[in-house]
């Protein structure tokens, strides 16, 4: 019998509508050839596309200096195109693929990294691989890769003693819960469901997902998490306690993270997005009911992945030249 995650892992699609999304501080003659690069391959196909160029990126490219600008390329904000893009480009690091996720993961729009960036976990194409992978995968598509999302909500007492949701958001990677430009430790209570897990001091506490496993979390002895497994990790940073160690959450027990001395504590989502907490404020995650939709080239392999991207293949004795 098929197993249904390899089914899905392997599904075929073909795409029409393609949206175009940078990082906005690239250099202008670096962008200006991946956007000529993208929109070439494009029509190289044929004219039965529709791209949308969103408005910031436009601007970056300075579209007036794309010579034979096809007539249906579309500029717009991001409110006004998203709703007609059936896959996403996003040209830069994981930051700005991690943004589009957030914003595409209701749209269920597909989405494609072309890495501009450092490391790029999440963006599998170089500008090399423009031409012959982006055509092979608008020809004959490639490995949809459906990723867990976290959705969280920091909840504050009212005035009237009341819960109120005082924050709310979406993640990829990871929610982390740490100091910002106090010297003292972060204190809180955990629980997971109905049981208290422990109380931590430390510098602060990373909530990922497998996505998000070889970001933060990693930098600090978190495990790797493999995407396909459904499970949340809780990783202390810098815990006062030797004994506090990462744990695995199923992704179907609510988190619940309470906060005990929180002046100076921030909550941030994806690194991005951050909001200042106080003492009593309970942040509670969950799996989000949307999910990231990554598009991969049919060669995706995610243990070749880690070998590049972590250089597992260099021999620290023999020299970079020669593999294990």
């Amino acid at each position: 019998m098929t197993n249904s995650l390899t089914f899905f892992f392997n599904m075929i699609t073909k795409y029409s509508s393609i949206g175009i999304f940078c990082k906005p501080n690239l250099p202008v003659s670096t962008l200006l050839y991946t956007v000529e690069t993208i929109l070439s391959t494009i029509y190289g196909i044929g004219s039965n596309f529709k791209v949308y160029v969103e408005t910031e990126t436009a601007k970056c490219v300075s579209m007036e200096q794309i010579t034979d600008l096809p007539n249906n390329v579309v500029i717009g904000t991001f409110d006004e195109i998203k709703n007609s893009i059936d896959l996403a480009i996003a040209i830069g690091g994981d930051g700005t693929l991690l943004g589009l996720a957030r914003e595409f993961a209701r749209q269920k729009t597909h989405i494609v990294g072309i890495n501009q960036g450092r490391l790029g976990f999440t963006t599998d194409l170089d500008e090399t691989d423009i031409s012959t992978e982006l055509e092979s995968l608008l020809r004959n598509g490639g490995q949809v890769d459906e990723r867990d999302m976290i959705s969280l909500k920091v909840m504050r007492k009212s005035a009237k003693n009341e819960d109120e949701v005082f924050f709310s958001g979406l993640a990829l990677n990871d929610a982390v819960v740490n100091r910002a430009a106090i010297s003292k430790m972060v204190e809180l209570d955990v629980w997971v469901e109905n049981s208290f897990l422990h109380s931590m001091r430390g510098d602060g506490l990373i909530i990922c997902t497998p996505t998000g496993s070889t970001a933060y979390a990693l930098s600090v002895n978190g495990p790797i998490i493999h995407p396909k497994l459904s499970c949340f990790g809780l990783v202390p940073i810098a815990s006062q306690a030797l004994s506090s160690r990462p744990i695995l959450i199923p992704t179907d027990m609510e988190i619940t993270i309470i906060i005990k001395n929180g002046a100076g504590t921030v909550l941030h989502c994806d690194m991005q997005t951050v909001t200042e907490l106080k003492d009593g404020d309970r942040i509670v995650i969950k799996k989000a009911c949307y999910s990231a939709k990554l598009l991969h080239p049919k060669t995706y392999d995610y243990f070749s992945l880690l070998r590049k991207k972590l250089r597992w293949n260099i021999n620290p004795i023999k020299g970079p030249d020669e593999n294990f």
